[in-house]
């Protein structure tokens, strides 16, 4: 009695729960999603920030170099006065005295090190867009993960709904037969064994679905909660990919690896912390060579006697400046500026090798998926003829129930096959995307176009 109960309450609620999700979820498409995952993620906001501290960064390294000017002012106050001489006659100066002073200053050479830091500065810039496009395109592909994620579990949802469905038409059939002595009792009740899985399994895709669209809503960051657009499943999407012969496969490698080493965001930062590396090693080199600074002044000063007349004087000095001794820590710091740049060097040769080695790897998956997704989809019209045979023989009297119920095992496994060959087959499409450096699928177009 209590199980009935308990049945009917599931039943219920499973009646129930897919109206209040269309209630209270706004459909949401996916080019919005990333938009909204954009706008709401603090990492993002956060490379925006850092990408705006590096254009003022870049700014200030120029600026390093350009000329100096400077306002000075002095009051001099003398308690006693100073006395001077002039022939016979003493002459006391007054107490106080000013000065003015306008001072300016070029530096012309300092050994490369205001150049190689503008340069660093300009790299570290243009670092931080590398990375800020990272951080957009590992975002959008998030988005886009969990995005199937979520329709994933709506589509193996709806499968187990039809399924429920199909498990009632069977237990009532089964009801008739028992009452006209055609099945025995202990089949009856495995069929509404089977009726009341279907219910639970039901309730589990529910729950499973609800969970991931609290995970992808949270992922947001948006307050009012979204549900992912109804997505068609074509065959024809993978049939591109899934006819390609062992030649177009390695071709279709090669191009995404020629893509992946001019578009990955892994390897143009490399690339950039490569070239910062050298830079440094520039500027530890340039603690050999010599400073050269122009600065001249205009002063204007009181003769003491006079207030507020002043006196012009100009003055122009070229200073040069040649590094002598000690040496070592220069010559120290020249050669570990060297090794790095030479570690660097190899660290970013084995990543670029590791790059190339996980875009054939997803090229490859990619043609495997899409064949999968070919081979599930036969498999799964070959069950369903079959299950529609077995189930007209059992309405005949022609078939055992446990061999109809083998039959619904084999369908249902179908359904779940092909529904995550595609969704498997969407991954792959976005895992080449993501280690080519992109997220427009375009390219994905133009690599079968070649």
């Amino acid at each position: 009695m209590h199980k009935t109960i308990l049945m009917a309450v599931l039943i219920l609620l499973l009646g129930i729960l897919p109206l209040v999700g269309q209630e209270l979820y706004n459909s949401i498409s996916l080019q919005e999603a990333r938009d909204l995952a954009l706008a709401n993620n603090p990492e993002y906001q956060a490379a925006l920030a850092r990408l705006s501290a590096a254009k003022w960064n870049q700014t200030n390294a120029l600026s390093a170099m350009l000329p100096g000017l400077s306002l000075s002012g002095t009051l001099l106050y003398m308690d006693p006065a100073t006395t001077v001489n002039s022939g016979s006659q003493q002459i006391t100066l007054n107490k106080d005295q000013r000065s003015m002073a306008l001072n300016l200053s070029q530096p012309l050479f300092v050994g490369g090190k205001l150049y190689q830091a503008y340069r660093i500065s300009k790299s570290s810039y243009e670092l931080a867009e590398i990375n800020l496009h990272s951080e957009a395109m590992q975002m959008a592909i998030d988005v886009e993960s969990k995005y199937y994620a979520v329709l994933q579990l709506m589509d193996a949802h709806q499968i187990a709904l039809s399924e429920q469905v199909q498990a009632g038409k069977n237990l009532e059939l089964a009801e008739l037969k028992l009452e006209s002595g055609l099945i025995s009792r202990a089949d009856y009740l495995r069929f509404q064994v089977s009726k009341n899985n279907k219910d639970l399994a039901v309730l589990q895709s529910e729950t499973a679905m609800q969970l991931a669209l609290k995970d992808f809503n949270n992922f947001l960051g948006n307050q009012s909660p979204v549900m992912p657009s109804a997505l068609e499943l074509q065959i024809e999407q993978a049939e591109p990919f899934s006819e390609l012969s062992a030649e177009d496969i390695q071709s279709l490698s090669d191009q995404a690896i020629a893509a992946a080493l001019k578009a990955n965001p892994g390897i143009m930062s490399l690339d950039k912390s490569l070239e910062l590396s050298h830079r440094a090693e520039k500027i530890a080199k340039g603690s050999f060579l010599p400073t050269l600074m122009l600065t001249g002044s205009r002063q204007y000063k009181e003769n003491g006697l006079d207030r507020y007349e002043f006196e012009a004087s100009n003055q122009i000095m070229l200073n040069l400046s040649i590094p002598l001794l000690p040496q070592v820590g220069n010559y120290a710091a020249m050669k570990k500026a060297y090794f790095d740049a030479r570690q660097q060097e190899f660290q970013a040769d084995t990543a670029k090798e590791g790059i190339a080695l996980g875009v054939e790897s997803s090229a490859i998956n990619l043609v495997s998926s899409a064949r999968q997704v070919q081979s599930a989809r036969l498999s799964l019209d070959i069950t369903q003829d079959m299950y529609d045979q077995l189930l007209e023989r059992f309405r005949l009297n022609m078939l055992s129930p446990m061999e109809l119920m083998d039959a619904e095992l084999m369908l249902s496994a179908s359904k779940m096959a092909y529904n995550n060959a595609f969704y498997n087959f969407f991954k792959a499409r976005l895992s080449l995307l993501a280690a080519m450096g992109t997220d427009d699928y375009t390219a994905l177009n133009a690599l079968l176009d070649k």
